[in-house]
């Protein structure tokens, strides 16, 4: 049976994880922020947004340096919880039926929607564009992994040129009091500090990929030492450049425009140089949303294979191309769900995904690396998270703050997709039970 090369190294798995990271979110969501911070105080949520992500990635880099395998949080999830970890375990598999296809629809919708700058028509056929690129990125995936890592650098220079573009042509005009949001008054049409919840959702989606890699770990070298170095510089990078990207947008732009803006960066190149720069940084920007989609396509067909080859899933999704050695069916079932979520909206998808994934994966997951700390102290750990358990209290109690944040959708449709994943689970041991006994 053919296996998993080991072709991913630093810094492609570093181009991986800031592609998935960055994708369309922060072009398409910093005006969100901002209206709902009411202005300048958008800035917190950023901040909060990145302590978070550098949390809970300490707990994942732990995690992973310990479990370097593929499958990521599915094979933490069970081996932290022991005899019920295969309940756990599957109900994050469950999950992933859901969140996936949807992360990935939302980088096409995000996609579709910013290829109206250019070509206006296509503001009137949102859903079938989405539909193509979410075809177009399947089919390129259909190839071994090290013609995969080789193009995922191509991607990732793309991603940088986007944010190096619009964070250097912004230093001139930098107003070091952007930074400051506690001075920044609240405008009208703005929520304020009330509306921190909703806006660290919006941030935090916009951080979502720090974890990419550990759904790759049978094709990383050296992973023990690989991926936690993989998950921290991403983060660290990815934070930095967000804070300044948006320091520059606020510095150039009147914030009423940035609050309500459907392309701001766009509108922010336009001031600065006119519309032939605009519509250039446009493109740049569906550059960097194709990619994001091309990576998270690839790490999620990885879970569903991790899942299958262990005996918790389907087996068919266990299968490898006989030649090229890549998760076919994984890659294929993913993507051809994520083309029919591509016809909803951005913001149903967006509000969708961080309901269903908050709970599981990452607060049974910061849970899960607690017991393991006391349950398994002699357990190597070639990464250890730095100050624990700060990380761990820090990450799980902003997870907690989005999940009893106002919004109701948040709450009841995480709570949703747990249930009916339990009551499947049970059902499917029963049905097994039955077959057993007959």
């Amino acid at each position: 049976m053919p296996e998993l090369r080991r072709d991913i190294g630093l810094w492609r798995g570093i181009a991986l994880n800031m592609i998935d990271m960055v994708g369309i979110g922060p072009f398409i969501t910093i005006p969100l922020i901002l209206m709902a911070m009411g202005g300048g105080r958008g800035m917190l949520a950023w901040i909060l947004g990145g302590l978070l992500a550098i949390s809970d990635g300490l707990v994942t880099a732990e995690l992973s340096a310990s479990m370097p395998g593929s499958g990521g949080s599915y094979v933490f999830l069970r081996h932290a919880y022991g005899r019920a970890g295969r309940l756990i375990s599957f109900l994050f598999l469950f999950q992933i039926l859901f969140s996936a296809p949807l992360s990935m629809a939302s980088g096409c919708i995000g996609f579709a929607s910013y290829l109206k700058v250019i070509i206006p028509a296509a503001g009137n056929h949102i859903g079938l564009t989405a539909t193509i690129v979410c075809v177009l990125t399947m089919l390129l995936l259909l190839r071994r992994i090290e013609a995969i890592g080789k193009f995922s650098i191509l991607l990732w220079i793309g991603v940088l040129a986007t944010l190096a573009i619009v964070v250097i042509v912004g230093l001139p005009h930098l107003k070091l009091d952007a930074f400051a949001f506690w001075r920044a008054p609240r405008l009208d049409g703005g929520i304020g500090y009330a509306g921190l919840g909703v806006a660290l959702i919006y941030a935090v989606y916009d951080y979502l990929g720090y974890y990419n890699i550990c759904y790759i770990g049978d094709e990383v070298r050296e992973p023990q030492r690989t991926i936690p170095r993989v998950i921290v510089i991403s983060i660290l990078a990815i934070g930095a450049i967000y804070l300044v990207m948006n320091a520059c947008l606020i510095s150039v732009l009147p914030m009423k425009q940035a609050m309500t803006s459907p392309s701001i960066v766009a509108d922010y190149l336009a001031l600065l140089f006119g519309t032939r720069a605009a519509q250039w940084i446009s493109i740049l920007i569906l550059w960097t949303a194709f990619a994001s989609i091309f990576s998270l396509m690839l790490g999620y067909s990885r879970i569903l294979y991790a899942a299958a080859r262990d005996g918790n899933f389907f087996g068919w999704f266990a299968k490898l191309h006989a030649t090229e050695a890549y998760p076919y069916v994984s890659i294929l079932f993913l993507g051809c769900v994520a083309t029919a979520f591509c016809w909803l909206s951005l913001k149903n998808v967006l509000q969708a995904i961080l309901s269903i994934r908050a709970i599981i994966p990452f607060m049974a997951q910061i849970i899960g690396a607690v017991l393991l700390r006391h349950r398994e102290p002699d357990r190597p750990r070639p990464f250890r998270m730095w100050l624990y358990p700060l990380p761990a209290i820090t990450a799980l109690g902003l997870w907690s703050f989005i999940v009893i944040s106002p919004q109701k959708g948040l709450k009841v449709g995480g709570l949703y997709v747990i249930a009916a994943g339990t009551l499947f689970y049970i059902a499917r041991g029963w049905l097994e039970r039955r077959r057993t006994i007959a």
